[in-house]
């Protein structure tokens, strides 16, 4: 996925319309409700999909969030975007699902669809996945929403409720263990193509 342009009539558009669905929300509009669901749903189990590996977990997980939109509407101060927000509510879930689970775990079914590029090879997208299953819970996170959900340092740490400069530095980390894991994995699986040959 591209990265958004916060500026584009369409985005301005779409963030106005969410605030408005959010403000009926508080005022306990099941229409509403049902229409933010719609829109935020298949966004979230992509986001989730890339956190946590099952599947019923994940869904687990967007059930939760959506019940804090519905509950917890009114706490919305609308010093950020909606989609923000709602994100930074997964975010957090995901995380007391996985400390639930006692560990961080890499989705089992590879979503090498998610991370393609128009012309990536799959042994590439093979890598890229195995190289992002390796990074921590906030690493992944900052790559996941940078990169594959547009989303600015800015939005991240309102995301994630730490400062940008926290931000910054999770994604130098992560990308300075991207660019030592990467190769190494590359090897990997060439070698593992190599035997099936």
């Amino acid at each position: 996925m591209g990265r958004k342009n916060p500026n584009s009539d369409a985005t301005r558009q779409a963030a106005a319309s969410e605030k408005a669905l959010l403000a009926a929300i508080v005022r306990r509009d099941r229409g509403a409700f049902s229409e933010l669901y719609r829109i935020y749903q298949p966004r979230l189990h992509g986001y989730l999909r890339r956190m946590v590996a099952s599947v019923a977990l994940v869904e687990e997980v967007v059930d939760d969030v959506m019940f804090v939109v519905w509950t917890d509407a009114k706490k919305f101060r609308g010093r950020s975007a909606v989609s923000s927000w709602v994100f930074g509510i997964a975010y957090r879930k995901a995380l007391t699902a996985l400390r639930k689970e006692g560990r961080y775990q890499a989705p089992l079914v590879s979503q090498a669809g998610e991370y393609a590029a128009a012309d990536g090879a799959p042994a590439d997208l093979e890598v890229l996945h195995a190289g992002l299953a390796q990074l921590s819970a906030d690493h992944r996170q900052v790559v996941e929403l940078t990169y594959f959900c547009g989303y600015s340092y800015q939005e991240i740490a309102e995301i994630a409720q730490c400062p940008v400069n926290t931000v910054k530095t999770r994604m130098f980390h992560a990308r300075r263990r991207l660019k030592l894991l990467l190769p190494q994995l590359a090897g990997d699986v060439g070698e593992r193509n190599y035997d099936r040959a």
